[in-house]
């Protein structure tokens, strides 16, 4: 006999096993985790679409960068506070679960700030920033930035 002759047979088996006549109910589906649209004022702005403009648009993130914020850059050639000057784009958006194998990671979100740290214990290393919505859109109100 020749291996193909065996195909139809396996597949009539394979249809067989999938077959039940019982009615099952499709898995919900889940979404990988996302900011939600965490506040809840009548016309503010969702963190979510800023989150993702901020990240993305430099010209829009200088916008709602009220300067000098708070926090500073800390590092072992400089400790300056921030300005127009000296910023660098922020790109990686606040996340629900960023990958942290190299650090820890911490979110904490209300209708009105959101505050996000990463760091490394006993390194000298650490990210924080804090959004704050104000008259109903969010802004960067503080971030530091120690790598020493």
């Amino acid at each position: 006999m020749k291996p193909y002759q065996f195909l139809p047979l396996f597949v009539s088996v394979l249809f067989a096993c999938n077959r039940s006549d019982k009615k099952k109910s499709p898995l919900p589906i889940q979404a990988p985790p996302t900011i939600a649209t965490i506040n809840n004022i009548p016309g503010a702005e969702s963190f979510d679409s800023f989150n993702t403009q901020f990240h993305s648009d430099s010209v829009f993130q200088l916008s709602r960068i009220p300067f000098p914020i708070d926090g500073q850059c800390v590092n072992d050639l400089e400790n300056a506070h921030w300005s127009k000057k000296n910023w660098e784009f922020l790109k990686t958006p606040v996340a629900l679960d960023p990958d942290t194998s190299e650090c820890k990671h911490s979110l904490t979100m209300t209708d009105s700030l959101v505050t996000e740290k990463f760091w490394i214990d006993q390194s000298g290393f650490k990210v924080e920033r804090r959004f704050k919505l104000k008259d109903g859109k969010w802004f960067l109100v503080y971030y530091d930035d120690i790598n020493m």
